[in-house]
């Protein structure tokens, strides 16, 4: 765990979704690996050449020195929108089938929810963040959840970060984006003014309440 950028006294604190709050390399893989597999069904191309297509965009970005962006856009650029991907991901995701409650993760939100307002900001949609949530046990700890199909602009694009701050109610400086991604979770984070909290996974999220002990926490709003 890193870090980055924290000024001031934060009010809140915004989670990514995966390998932020759950560590799991398979489910992960599967959830590219099955929307590359819909994806080539989608273009006639089969898996393989669905899969092509993608490295070849990506390593078009590469070379002209552009940062990551989402699999969503990728997607767009290949003429599946955004709403498509959204009902996509609905319907091949079910979260249970791969998550399980984490009494240790309940235990950490529980102690930072006392002092900070909590939410989610995921690119997958918001019904797959809610599901995945309740898979974990923690859904009752987090006020705000913002997911792909609110903005239909994934991270790392501005308007996720933006959107959630409004919706909590609070400038993105009393805000701290929190993720396992720096160019995707923190970068565009940190340009709105957020404080940033780089992650190896759900277990540097368990330490989440040490490394918060010593500062004083603005009171949360009702």
């Amino acid at each position: 765990m890193k870090v980055v950028a924290i000024e001031g006294e934060p009010s809140a604190l915004v989670f990514d979704l995966d390998n932020t709050l759950y560590t799991n390399p398979d489910y992960a893989a599967f959830q590219e690996d099955v929307l590359v597999e819909r994806l080539g069904r989608e273009l006639g191309v089969g898996t393989e050449g669905a899969r092509a297509r993608i490295a070849g965009l990506r390593a078009e970005r590469a070379a002209a020195g552009l940062g990551k962006t989402s699999l969503g856009k990728l997607f767009a650029a290949l003429g599946v929108d955004m709403a498509k991907s959204v009902r996509w991901r609905e319907e091949c995701y079910e979260p249970s089938r791969w998550l399980e409650r984490d009494a240790k993760l309940d235990r950490a939100l529980c102690l930072l929810s006392k002092d900070y307002r909590l939410a989610l900001m995921t690119n997958n949609p918001r019904l797959v963040g809610e599901k995945s949530l309740e898979a974990l046990g923690v859904r009752d700890h987090f006020s705000v959840l913002v997911g792909l199909d609110d903005t239909f602009s994934g991270k790392p694009a501005p308007e996720p970060f933006a959107l959630t701050a409004e919706r909590l109610g609070l400038e993105p400086k009393c805000c701290v984006s929190i993720g396992d991604r720096f160019d995707v979770d923190l970068a565009p984070a940190m340009e709105l003014g957020m404080g940033a909290i780089l992650v190896d996974g759900v277990e540097d999220v368990y330490l989440l309440p040490e490394l918060f002990a010593d500062r004083n926490p603005v009171s949360r709003s009702d």
